[in-house]
């Protein structure tokens, strides 16, 4: 094997071991048991009837566990095999963008965001890899956002010490 093969083997192996490390490691440090503790409008124009009362009470008060094999919790955000990545977004890509594409023109989304409870950039937020493609933003330790049909829910760590920057 050359120098070059073996550099180019070394380099892979390298890229393999961080990506596995990485997604251990936003499977671990957001493990555990999540409450949906609450359910607003999202900060965007939107119909009333664009949302779903039922599926508001039937989420909010639910639980979320999330587990290095699976997420057990309500439809659609219970999911087998789950693959872990922390991304890092600005504002304008919480949401799957929609702060940037549906937001108030009247405001940026940076505004919207510190609105939402979000004090620093870049956002951690949660990929998981499932077939819903919900993400998971996180505002502190202990407490996430998630968009669902025109509704964000907050969640919160089960028995989580409150932390210093939390904002239910």
């Amino acid at each position: 094997m050359t120098t070059l093969q073996r550099s180019i083997v070394l380099g892979l192996m390298m890229s393999t071991a961080f990506a596995t490390s990485a997604a251990v490691f936003a499977q671990d440090r957001y493990a555990g048991t999540w409450k949906i503790a609450s359910s607003e409008p999202v900060p965007w124009p939107h119909k009333a009837e664009w949302l779903d009362p039922k599926e508001i009470k039937r989420l909010t008060g639910a639980t979320v566990e999330f587990k290095s094999d699976r997420i057990s919790g309500p439809t659609p955000l219970a999911c087998k095999s789950p693959h872990y990545e922390i991304k890092q977004y600005d504002a304008d890509m919480l949401f799957q963008g929609s702060l940037e594409e549906y937001g108030d023109k009247k405001t940026t989304p940076d505004k919207a965001a510190t609105a939402l409870g979000f004090a620093k950039r870049p956002i951690p937020s949660i990929v998981t890899g499932c077939a819903s493609e919900i993400e998971f933003h996180v505002l502190d330790d202990d407490h996430m956002l998630f968009g669902l049909n025109n509704s964000i829910y907050r969640m919160t760590r089960v028995s989580a010490a409150p932390t210093r920057a939390s904002k239910p």
